[in-house]
């Protein structure tokens, strides 16, 4: 009887080590196939007079972007990229400059209505990647001799929500100029 629950257990190890390779929403409308480090920069320009002042406080600015692209030859498959980019200053001294791409490869299920695959993608895709990019962001600024940047949760409905109506709101105002 011991011998099957061993058994047991080492099929939920395996399924618990594919479910990591291939992860998917409870739903089943998009999985997750991949995730890396497309791209990590650190500066740090003024070491090490910038550490003779611990006492000011810096101004730290957080930007994000979003993108992803078909992956060709892949059908339904995309490429989802995060992009973090943090600046930290102590007055006019440039303390640090953090910047990663962080990408992942999702596809999206053949049943899923086509006008729901990019919302889809964009908001589940870095939904997903982001608590992985902000590890990255608190250790490479703390390996970099700064405090762990801690970087608040993101509403991604409410950045691709922003994003479209920018983009409805250029498209109106190309085609009132024309």
């Amino acid at each position: 009887m011991s011998t099957n629950n061993n058994e047991t257990d080492s099929k939920s190890a395996n399924n618990a080590a594919n479910a990591s390779d291939n992860m998917t929403t409870p739903d089943q409308q998009i999985k997750f196939h991949s995730q890396y480090i497309k791209d990590l920069s650190f500066e740090n320009p003024n070491a090490p007079l910038i550490y003779h002042d611990a006492q000011a406080a810096p101004q730290v600015s957080v930007n994000f972007g979003v993108g992803s692209s078909p992956i060709p030859g892949k059908d339904r498959h995309y490429e989802v990229v995060l992009q973090i980019s943090a600046t930290a200053k102590q007055g006019d001294e440039t303390m640090f400059i953090a910047e990663l791409s962080y990408g992942g490869e999702v596809s999206v299920s053949p049943e899923m209505n086509p006008q729901s695959v990019q919302p889809v993608v964009m908001i589940e895709g870095p939904r997903f990647l982001f608590p992985f990019a902000r590890s990255l962001m608190s250790n490479i600024t703390r390996e970099g001799g700064f405090m762990p940047l801690n970087i608040q949760p993101i509403d991604f409905i409410r950045l691709y929500q922003m994003r479209m109506q920018q983009k409805s709101e250029a498209n109106a105002e190309q085609t009132s100029d024309q």
